[in-house]
């Protein structure tokens, strides 16, 4: 009879062991780990159907971007951001050390052209006189021909000739009063194009309105096209929410429809929006809420909405999450 060897439950011992192991483990791990709240509220539709897009707040007279047409240095900054001005009233000013010469130097033009235009009016009042005295010159000796030798003719010929001279001399008069009046209008043209373009070195404010932000300092150089704009002002007395809507969502909006903003990031706060108006130019998405599934290759609807003042502590240029109540989609396609 064969001899059973020892170590036949060997295997079968470890891998018992081994489950019963595993199965200690699995139990003893904790349960599941308990949700974790988001750190503020996110915003919830408040409409039964509705459409979402994110707004921008901007000024009533939205955001206007002030440049110069003018290049040279800064001399002075007057407004400070967040300051509050009336229409017409200066921003900066640029250096106009140069423009003053060329305004005192086109007035110096206007005066010589205005003395020669006067020089020549007096000289066409002598020239006028002289044809005058000619002419009667020449009638006289004309008349005292008829009865006297014929010698007297001479002196009817030199007559005539002076009269002819003084004749010429008040045309040349006269042309040379009119290039005179040209070289007067030109050099007061002149002084009007210098004068405002030393104007223009004060920047004003075009209406009445906010200095939302100053991108200028006294020293810096100033040009015309540049990248970033002196100033960025506008009226804040009201504010506007610039919405976009996608163009797929955009048939769906009723200017009847309610609008609700909610602060980005605290889902608590909340404002009702007046509807203004809806652009007529759809717009590349030029905002992004990083949500997934956003299209971005789309084109965009831009609704305005006024928000009540202080209904929300919001600055210009930020960002709200907005749901405005839309007809339901099916109802949409239908009415298309």
């Amino acid at each position: 009879m064969a001899r059973r060897s020892p170590f036949r439950f060997t295997l079968p011992l470890l891998a018992l062991a081994g489950m019963v192991f595993a199965a200690w483990s699995i139990a003893s791990q904790p349960g599941t780990p308990p949700r974790a709240e988001p750190p503020s509220a996110p915003p919830r539709n408040p409409f039964p159907t509705a459409v979402a897009g994110l707004g921008e707040v901007e000024p009533v007279s939205e955001t206007i971007a002030i440049g110069t047409d003018l290049a040279g240095l800064i001399a002075a900054v007057h407004v400070r951001p967040g300051e509050r001005v009336a229409a017409g009233a200066p921003l900066l000013s640029l250096d106009d050390r140069r423009l003053r010469a060329v305004v005192a130097e086109a007035e110096a033009a206007l005066i010589a052209a205005r003395a020669s235009r006067d020089e020549a009016e007096a000289s066409l009042v002598s020239a006028e006189a002289e044809r005058r005295r000619a002419r009667l010159d020449a009638e006289r000796y004309r008349t005292l021909s008829r009865g006297e030798v014929a010698a007297s003719r001479q002196r009817v010929e030199s007559a005539d000739a002076d009269a002819r001279k003084a004749e010429a001399t008040v045309a040349l008069a006269r042309a040379r009063i009119a290039a005179a009046e040209a070289a007067a209008q030109q050099a007061d043209a002149a002084l009007t194009r210098a004068r405002v373009d030393l104007d223009k070195t004060v920047l004003r404010a075009p209406i009445a309105g906010t200095v939302l932000r100053l991108n200028a300092r006294p020293g810096e150089y100033a040009q015309p096209g540049a990248a970033e704009s002196l100033i960025v002002f506008g009226d804040v007395s009201v504010l506007h929410v610039r919405v976009q809507v996608d163009e797929t969502d955009a048939p769906r909006l009723r200017a009847s429809g309610s609008a609700v903003a909610f602060l980005r990031g605290d889902g608590t706060q909340s404002a009702e929006l007046a509807f203004v108006r809806i652009e007529p130019l759809a717009r590349p998405k030029r905002f992004l809420s990083n949500a997934p599934g956003e299209r971005v290759d789309t084109r965009v609807v831009e609704a305005i909405y006024r928000l009540v003042p202080d209904a929300l502590p919001v600055q210009v240029g930020q960002m709200l999450d907005v749901f405005v109540e839309a007809a339901p989609r099916a109802a949409a396609v239908a009415a298309r």
